[in-house]
């Protein structure tokens, strides 16, 4: 079979696709003939060795994909060959080099696997386990998000900000989303937002006070940091919680505890990898709840672009650098 090898960190003319063994499964794991993989911006930290544990040399990235079992440990009784099946990855792998998902066969924990419905093709699979299950556990579970409030994603055509429109108004909230340009604001409208505020030509904290009639906003699901998150600080309803989930902007921000206090309201920490390793039975909760849905046309609006197995440091590049898309990998 064929995978993305990892002989050295940041060094390109060592990271190549090539021919390795069959994998085969251990007690407890699963064999998935991967047809389809995630791409995401924490690949290419980890091929790069700025992850915060990084894995033994040589190994194989990637933390989602989708496919097909082809078989199964001895002590795996609930999952049978021939299910198709989404793979959720923890981020720390542990150093095993069978472990990623850039591979035509990866060998995985069987409470790492999803089933995933017919109507559902491998590529939308394999774009779900991190930008949807960040935006699910950040909002329904840290944020524990009620129907009737109102949340503000900021960064809304990203991949997780589009996640969180979706599955914000899955959840009876009223959403309000930030981006730039009459086409992105278009975009998340069509994707369920209720109002859209272009911060290029409007102020988002002036806006938000005008939309919520000087309330604020009960939730916050905030990408982008720098002079975003301070609009954001500025716009909490009493009681809010805001959710610090990227720095997009590249500035990281900070803000005084006594804001907090003034304020009355929290900022509610969220690392979807903590509940790939800890709490993986919310992780597989969300994901069969959103996967559920998808004859609603949850995912009509997804955009993905899709490249080829053997151009995948390619695709953890054009990640990293913004690819304006959901890059999932396919593998035939």
């Amino acid at each position: 079979m064929k995978a993305l090898k990892i002989q050295k960190f940041a060094d390109r003319s060592a990271m190549q696709v090539q021919e390795v063994a069959d994998v085969q499964p251990s007690v407890d794991r699963v064999v998935v003939r991967v047809r389809a993989a995630g791409v995401n911006p924490a690949d290419w930290y980890v091929v790069n060795g700025l992850f915060q544990i990084p894995p033994a040399l040589p190994f194989t990235p990637g933390f989602e994909a989708a496919g097909e079992v082809i078989s199964v440990g001895e002590r795996v009784t609930d999952i049978q060959p021939g299910t198709r099946v989404l793979i959720a990855l923890p981020y720390l792998n542990n150093g095993t080099a069978d472990f990623g998902a850039f591979a035509e066969q990866a060998v995985v924990p069987a409470k790492n696997v999803v089933p995933i419905p017919d109507g559902v093709d491998f590529a939308i699979a394999a774009a779900i386990p991190v930008m949807y299950g960040t935006a699910y556990v950040a909002l329904k579970h840290r944020a524990q998000l009620q129907a009737g409030e109102t949340v503000l994603v900021t960064g809304a055509t990203g991949a997780t900000g589009t996640a969180a429109v979706q599955i914000a108004k899955h959840l009876g909230a009223t959403v309000i989303a930030t981006t730039s340009g009459a086409e992105k604001v278009q975009r998340v409208k069509e994707l369920g937002a209720d109002y859209a505020i272009d911060y290029r030509q409007e102020d988002i904290a002036t806006r938000l006070k005008e939309i919520t009639q000087g309330k604020g906003v009960n939730v916050a699901f905030e990408t982008v940091g720098g002079d975003i998150f301070e609009a954001v600080v500025q716009s909490m309803a009493s009681e809010g919680r805001l959710l610090p989930i990227g720095m997009a902007s590249g500035v990281i921000p900070e803000v005084s505890t006594i804001r907090l206090l003034a304020g009355n309201f929290s900022i509610v920490g969220i690392d979807f990898a903590h509940y790939t390793v800890h709490q993986l039975d919310l992780v597989r909760q969300g994901l069969a709840e959103i996967l559920s849905r998808h004859q609603s046309g949850i995912f009509k609006d997804l955009k993905l672009k899709t490249m080829p197995l053997d151009e995948a440091v390619e695709a953890i590049d054009r990640v990293h650098q913004g690819a304006g898309s959901k890059v999932v990998l396919t593998i035939k």
